[in-house]
């Protein structure tokens, strides 16, 4: 291959992974063609991207732009999976995939700098996503503004059911005496 060959697909991947932070790869040894078209289009509806490359080509660029880590795990037919709202849903997303195809195999990843092993890439599957987490958080931060309402409403309630039980008792009582 050329260099100027050389150059342009060093370029190329360059900027395809410009401004990512978080990758997984991946095995696709024995994926089909069929399954692996399903998978990057459903992966890019939720702007994800999988890309396969050649190990020495990545393992050069993604050392030049930060993501040397992850270049430990480029052995065999490769790919890196990247983007997305953060490495939680990627890792969510590419382990459904490796449920599904069997022959998808997550070999490891990189978030923040630091080597992620396949097991780790797993766990984080399993971790709620940013969106889940905020809920969370609000749910907490609400919840005891709702007990204060609650406890402060409670007594004024109970008071205004009793006088509202004495209002309804008024007219029968003022109605039995006129009765006799």
């Amino acid at each position: 291959m050329s260099k100027s060959l050389k150059k342009m697909l060093n370029d190329d991947l360059k900027k395809s992974f410009a401004g990512v932070n978080d990758v997984v790869v991946l095995s696709v040894e024995g994926v089909g063609g069929i399954e692996n078209n399903q998978m990057r289009l459903a992966l890019r509806k939720k702007n994800m991207r999988v890309q396969v490359v050649k190990n020495t080509l990545a393992r050069r660029v993604l050392g030049e732009i930060g993501l040397g880590p992850a270049a430990t795990f480029l052995e065999g037919p490769s790919a890196v999976a990247w983007g997305g709202p953060s490495i939680v849903d990627l890792a969510k997303e590419i382990t459904d995939w490796a449920g599904k195809l069997k022959k998808l195999q997550v070999r490891g990843g990189q978030t923040s700098g630091q080597p992620l092993t396949s097991d780790q890439v797993t766990a984080l599957s399993k971790l709620p996503s940013r969106e889940e987490l905020l809920g969370r958080v609000v749910s907490l931060a609400l919840s005891p503004a709702a007990r204060v309402a609650s406890l402060i409403g409670s007594p004024a309630g109970r008071l205004a059911g009793q006088i509202k039980t004495k209002a309804e008792d008024k007219p029968a009582e003022a109605a039995a005496p006129a009765a006799s």
